[in-house]
């Protein structure tokens, strides 16, 4: 049996903006749910924002959540697929 993207993906991509602040990317990840978001930039993906990125990039090295752009530690660049891959 095989997968194909549409098997697995989520209908309502929550995003956010690449010069909002981690804080801001916590608060709607809390608010939504979720562990991730898909970091835009111009209204286009560019990247993307993990929970393990925060404590990774973040967290570990004791950096304040209201200072740190999620531009500066999101994972990049994003692949994208089509629904039927």
């Amino acid at each position: 049996m095989s997968l194909n993207v549409e098997d697995v993906m989520v209908d309502e991509v929550i995003t956010i903006e690449a010069d909002a602040t981690v804080h801001e990317a916590v608060t709607i990840m809390n608010k939504h749910e979720i562990g991730c978001l898909i970091v835009i930039l111009k209204e286009k993906p560019v990247g993307i924002i993990t929970e393990r990125d925060m404590l990774t990039r973040v967290l570990a090295k004791s950096l304040d959540p209201e200072k740190i752009k999620v531009s500066d530690i999101m994972s990049a660049p994003i692949i994208i697929g089509k629904p039927e891959m």
